[in-house]
C-alpha cells in the first residue's frame, strides 16, 4: 500500500460489507476515520479534531478540522483553536468553525495508518456485530471454552465470539484452565468507546 488510492477504497467499500456482513454506512464512516487519521498523520497533530468525507461516487475526499474560535491576540494552540478574526464571517467567541481541505493521495507512512485504521475499526465493527446476536441470549445459560485466565478475568469462547467473566462472577475456589469447557450464564452486554463485551457469570 504504497499510497492511498481514494478511488480504489471508494469502490472496496460495499465488497466489504458484503464480506463482513456490515452495513455499508458502517464500512464507510471506518474508511472515512482512516481518511481522517491518515491527513492527521500527514498534515497535522495528534490534537487536531478532525473528520473526514469520502464522496463513492467520485472518489474525492474533503476533511474537515474544527478548531474554537478565540479572542483576537491572545496566544493560541493553531491545532485546536482559530483567532476569531480568522473565524470567518459569523463566527463568534467559542464558535467550533471547520475548515475544509480537499484530499488528493497520502505518502507512505500516512497510507499505512489508515490501513491499520481500517483494520482495527472493521474489527471492532464485527466484534460489536456478533455480539448484538448475543442480546435475546442475556439470562441465559451456555457452554464455552476457557480461552485465557488472567489475573483479575477469564476470557471464554463461545463459538461466535467471546465474553470475559470478571473475578466477582467467579465461583471462590474453582480453577480455570485453558481449553477446557466450562457453563456459563451471559449476565449482561457492556456498551463501551472502546466497543461491545460480553459479561460472563458462574453464579
Amino acid at each position: 500500500m504504497e499510497n492511498l488510492d481514494l478511488k480504489q477504497m471508494s469502490a472496496m467499500v460495499d465488497i466489504i460489507a458484503e464480506e463482513k456482513g456490515l452495513p455499508r454506512e458502517t464500512v464507510l464512516s471506518v474508511i472515512e476515520q482512516a481518511i481522517a487519521a491518515a491527513w492527521r498523520k500527514e498534515n497535522g497533530d495528534r490534537d487536531m479534531n478532525v473528520r473526514a468525507t469520502l464522496n463513492t461516487n467520485t472518489g474525492e475526499a474533503e476533511v474537515y478540522v474544527a478548531r474554537e474560535a478565540i479572542e483576537d491576540g491572545l496566544a493560541y494552540n493553531p491545532s485546536t483553536e482559530i483567532p476569531l478574526a480568522e473565524a470567518g464571517e459569523g463566527a463568534k467567541l467559542g464558535d467550533i468553525v471547520e475548515t475544509k481541505y480537499k484530499v488528493t493521495t497520502f505518502g507512505r507512512v500516512a497510507a499505512g495508518t489508515a490501513k491499520q485504521v481500517v483494520i482495527q475499526r472493521l474489527r471492532d465493527a464485527e466484534n460489536d456485530a456478533v455480539i448484538t446476536e448475543y442480546e435475546d441470549k442475556i439470562g441465559t445459560v451456555v457452554t464455552g471454552m476457557v480461552a485465557r485466565v488472567e489475573s483479575r478475568i477469564v476470557r471464554v469462547d463461545l463459538g461466535r465470539a467471546n465474553g470475559i467473566m470478571p473475578r466477582s462472577e467467579q465461583i471462590d475456589g474453582e480453577y480455570y484452565t485453558v481449553g477446557s469447557r466450562i457453563k456459563v450464564y451471559i449476565k449482561k452486554i457492556e456498551r463501551t468507546d472502546r466497543g461491545a463485551q460480553l459479561i460472563l457469570s458462574r453464579g
